[in-house]
């Protein structure tokens, strides 16, 4: 992956697809707190998400809602894959269920937070996820039984 390097330290860059501008907003403020992050923006749906990535270039990892217009976001994961093959998605929603966590995973997803769940959590998965694993946030962790 190629991280920013800022005072000695690697800093993942992340991009949002979310149809609220509230949670773009909160999302902008929680990441660019952390000296982890590099912020690349939201966008509003999954096709201008796939638009701003081949404008901007490619995350690190993308946090994706479910629940917006345009793409179906499944597809978009599919197409995040081929356009940014190292890019990471996390699945980031309101809508917590089992079948759209399977869903997520099956399409290439690296995991699934509930918006309920809070920041911490948020960031749990988040390096989680930027370390190789497939992370849950404890809401979607119980939905999926695991």
């Amino acid at each position: 992956m190629n991280a920013l390097h800022t005072q000695g330290r690697v800093r993942a860059r992340v991009i949002c697809a979310d149809d609220n501008p509230l949670v773009g907003a909160a999302l902008e403020r929680f990441i660019t707190r952390s000296p982890d992050f590099e912020w690349m923006g939201c966008a509003d749906d999954a096709d201008q998400l796939c638009e701003k990535v081949r404008s901007i270039g490619c995350p690190h990892l993308v946090l994706l809602d479910i629940d917006m217009p345009g793409m179906d976001p499944f597809t978009a994961v599919r197409e995040l894959a081929v356009c940014c093959p190292d890019a990471r998605v996390l699945m980031y929603s309101g809508i917590v269920r089992r079948d759209l966590i399977d869903r997520a995973i099956e399409a290439g997803a690296w995991g699934y937070v509930s918006k309920g769940d809070g920041e911490a959590a948020l960031f749990d998965a988040m390096r989680a996820v930027l370390a190789g694993d497939v992370a849950f946030s404890p809401e979607a962790r119980r939905t999926a039984g695991l």
